[in-house]
């Protein structure tokens, strides 16, 4: 059985660097780029996720937010599959 999934980390701003864990990331790349779809879709998965002003800063939170899931003894299914992944830049 697959978890797909996965923290992931895109810049949406010059200094926007958002950090969200999430499954089928694909996804963004269902609609056609630059649609209100796809817009919409961004937001999904990175709309609440907490911003951060450089990359590096991003990737140590991704980390720790790794670390916590699989760490949590609570956690029935401690998995991050597809680990810690910088997916790039979506300006919406």
């Amino acid at each position: 059985m697959s978890a797909d999934n996965g923290i992931y980390i895109a810049k949406l701003g010059k200094n926007d660097y958002r950090v969200t864990h999430a499954q089928a990331i694909e996804s963004l790349n269902y609609y056609q780029k630059d649609s209100q779809e796809w817009k919409n879709e961004i937001k999904n998965y990175f709309g609440n996720a907490k911003s951060f002003k450089t990359k590096e800063e991003a990737l140590i939170e991704g980390h720790k937010m790794e670390k916590e899931i699989l760490n949590n003894p609570n956690n029935m299914c401690p998995i991050v599959e597809y680990g810690v992944s910088y997916i790039g830049e979506f300006i919406i």
